[in-house]
């Protein structure tokens, strides 16, 4: 949340406000309606694997006219990556539990790393135990997404919720203080002559 701050110390309290309601709202739909994101974003997954595909396809057609062996490779990236982006809309359910498969995966490997290198880190104490802790609590999460997917991603599409509604209010904050002061420093009014030369 600080960062929201920092970053946007030379915006204007309207830019503010506004990050800060989208914040609220998509906090608030994270929050909410869990499944409903969910499924939003496994249909965006989809769509994004369909663009990819497609510039899988484009750059096997321009590298075709060398006749490179590079186009055999592209053209079977393509079509497994189109292959992926039909399946999130016919069957979301299956793609959604392969995508939770992946990122257990990921959050094991890399908590179990993460806590493993903590131990040889030429830190504190206290931040060798924080990185270690932090590592065993990704590693505890890709476990759940392992084994409870459902229960997981709800939980954290959720927590993302939460954070966004409070990095919203921050802003919302930040923006209601910005704007008093631009008004505050703003001249009730100018005395000025013009000068015609």
């Amino acid at each position: 949340m600080v960062d929201v701050w920092m970053g946007a110390a030379h915006r204007s309290w309207a830019y503010l406000f506004a990050m800060g309601v989208l914040g609220v709202f998509f906090g608030a739909l994270l929050f909410l309606e869990p499944a409903l994101m969910i499924r939003l974003l496994v249909y965006s997954l989809g769509i994004v694997a369909v663009v990819v595909a497609v510039l899988f396809f484009a750059g096997a057609a321009f590298f075709s006219r060398g006749g490179g062996p590079l186009v055999p490779l592209l053209l079977v990236l393509g079509v497994l990556v189109l292959a992926i982006g039909v399946l999130a809309f016919l069957n979301p359910g299956l793609f959604g539990g392969f995508v939770a498969v992946i990122a257990a995966a990921l959050l094991i490997v890399g908590g179990l790393g993460m806590a493993g290198t903590a131990v040889f880190q030429r830190a504190s104490v206290a931040g060798r135990v924080l990185s270690a802790g932090g590592g065993i609590l990704l590693a505890v999460l890709g476990l759940l997404f392992l084994f409870h997917a459902a229960f997981t991603a709800s939980l954290v599409v959720r927590l993302v919720g939460i954070f966004l509604m409070a990095a919203g209010v921050v802003s919302l904050a930040g923006s209601l203080v910005r704007w008093w002061r631009e008004r505050r420093a703003q001249p009730r009014y100018i005395d000025a002559e013009l000068v015609e030369h």
